[in-house]
């Protein structure tokens, strides 16, 4: 694997190659359009220094030293899925904390990369096809070392139902549009948890 200070178009092919993504499953990762992932891999543009920056941060979560943080962030709309993405990265820029994010737009696949990832934080969507953001969250009280409070859910419709669910779970509920205060709050618990461990 190249080292982080690799050229751009270099970087990107091998963490695709490595990762096994395609162009747009590496885009809907970095929460950027698949266009701008091929002009970075053809030489054709640079990213953005935040972006650059989250190009090194998978080179060292692929090659296993992940990097302060590790964040999931769930949600089955794309555009609410890069907004939460960059929430998150903004939030832990503006707090200082050193995150290394991963996006998943499927509650099945999202299962996966919680077992295989083991994160500080989740933050998951509640209304979502096939596996929703709840029954993720009981799936998730039976893996090992995976406690309530690393895993918050996001919901856009709050009813009554969903709240009794978040409450009986004992987990975090945040309202969309959500807001860097509100994200920051949780970073700031999964650092000191992660000091305390």
């Amino acid at each position: 694997m190249p080292g982080a200070d690799a050229p751009t178009p270099e970087l990107v092919a091998a963490i695709r190659a490595r990762a096994r993504l395609t162009q747009e499953e590496l885009a809907r990762r970095l929460g950027v359009s698949f266009s701008t992932v091929n002009a970075w891999e053809t030489g054709r543009s640079n990213p953005q220094p935040r972006h650059r920056r989250r190009l090194e941060e998978l080179v060292a979560e692929l090659d296993g030293n992940p990097t302060g943080l590790r964040i999931l962030v769930v949600d089955d709309d794309d555009t609410e899925l890069a907004l939460l993405t960059e929430l998150v990265r903004d939030a832990g820029e503006a707090l200082g904390v050193p995150l290394t994010v991963t996006a998943e737009s499927d509650g099945m696949r999202a299962l996966i990369t919680l077992g295989r990832l083991q994160p500080d934080v989740a933050f998951v969507d509640v209304i979502m096809p096939g596996l929703d953001g709840v029954e993720l969250a009981d799936r998730v009280a039976d893996l090992d070392g995976f406690s309530p409070e690393q895993l918050v859910l996001v919901t856009a419709g709050r009813d009554l139902g969903i709240s009794d669910a978040a409450s009986r779970r004992s987990l975090t509920l945040l309202d969309k549009p959500l807001t860097i205060g509100g994200v920051g709050a949780v970073l700031r618990r999964a650092t000191s948890r992660r000091q305390r461990d």
